[in-house]
């Protein structure tokens, strides 16, 4: 399979992902689902501006992630989806998108969040988000870097 890693992180493609991930899992092509970012075309070059040469982006509508990932799969790409909200990793879920591990870097902080790690906050629908995902066999790891020991949300009940 094509997708070597499934992440949610607000601020989607930055160094975090770019510098410790890609490399770590091999990836040469980063899936960015997020319906606002997919409708601007400005702020994709921006982000683009942050992935090293060789790596190859692919900015998606949340409806179009299964299509992204089977397309990169039959490429035989190795690639990384970035969602930046729980929710999204829901839909993506929901509409078929094959993954049995989600890795939580970033989610900022916002009145009313708990803070789980010291970059990640959940609100009480990413609580619910998460459980949702868990039910249907997805291991759910607060991981910033591949190089930290990270904590399963299990552990958070």
């Amino acid at each position: 399979m094509s997708l070597v890693l499934a992440r949610i992180d607000c601020r989607l493609i930055h160094g975090q992902v770019v510098e410790t991930w890609v490399p770590h899992v091999k990836a040469n092509l980063l899936i960015v689902a997020n319906d606002d970012l997919a409708a601007n075309p400005m702020l994709r070059s921006v982000m683009e501006l942050a992935v090293p040469v060789g790596i190859r982006v692919r900015f998606c509508r949340l409806d179009e992630v299964v299509a992204a990932i089977a397309e990169a799969d039959r490429a035989g790409d190795r690639s990384i989806l970035l969602l930046s909200n729980a929710s999204d990793a829901v839909k993506a879920r929901r509409d078929g998108a094959s993954f049995n591990l989600l890795n939580i870097g970033n989610l900022h902080f916002a009145e009313g969040k708990v803070q789980i790690s010291p970059s990640v906050f959940f609100a009480p629908e990413d609580f619910e988000a998460l459980r949702w995902l868990r039910s249907h066999g997805v291991s759910v790891c607060v991981k910033g870097t591949p190089f930290e020991s990270g904590m399963s949300f299990e552990a958070e009940g």
